[in-house]
C-alpha cells in the first residue's frame, strides 16, 4: 500500500466526515483576455467545500502580505488557477490570494486545495 493510497482514503473519509458542512461555491475557470485587458471566464461549476469566514494575513505568491477574508478547501481533486474566480454561498466574489494542498508527486493530481481569497 503506497502513501497516496493511504492519503485518498483519508481524504475520503474526510470528504464523508465533512459532508455537512460544506457549502456549495461556483467556480469559474479563467479563460482569456477579451483585449481589452478584461478577464473571460469559462462557464460556472457548482463544487462544494469547506467555506471559513475569517480574517488572517497571508503571503501571496509574489511575497507580498494580504488579509484574507475567506478560506476554501476543497476535499478531493480540483485545479485551480490564481486567476480564476469563486463565488461564495452568500454572492461574494473576491481575488483569489493563494492557492496552497497536497499534491501527488507522481501524477501532480491535488488530493486537497486550500484557496485564500482576500
Amino acid at each position: 500500500m503506497s502513501l497516496a493510497t493511504i492519503l485518498q482514503g483519508g481524504i475520503s473519509i474526510a470528504n464523508t466526515v465533512t459532508a455537512s458542512l460544506q457549502a456549495t461555491v461556483t467556480h469559474k475557470a479563467f479563460s482569456s483576455d477579451d483585449g481589452y485587458g478584461k478577464p473571460t471566464y469559462a462557464t460556472g461549476v457548482s463544487r462544494t467545500a469547506i467555506v471559513e469566514r475569517r480574517q488572517k494575513y497571508v503571503r501571496t505568491k509574489s511575497g507580498e502580505e494580504k488579509l484574507s477574508q475567506a478560506r476554501i478547501v476543497f476535499v478531493g481533486p480540483v485545479t485551480v488557477d490564481e486567476r480564476d474566480l469563486i463565488t461564495l454561498p452568500d454572492g461574494s466574489e473576491m481575488p483569489i490570494l493563494r492557492i496552497t494542498g497536497v499534491v501527488d508527486a507522481t501524477t501532480n493530481e491535488e488530493f486537497v486545495v486550500e484557496v485564500e481569497l482576500g
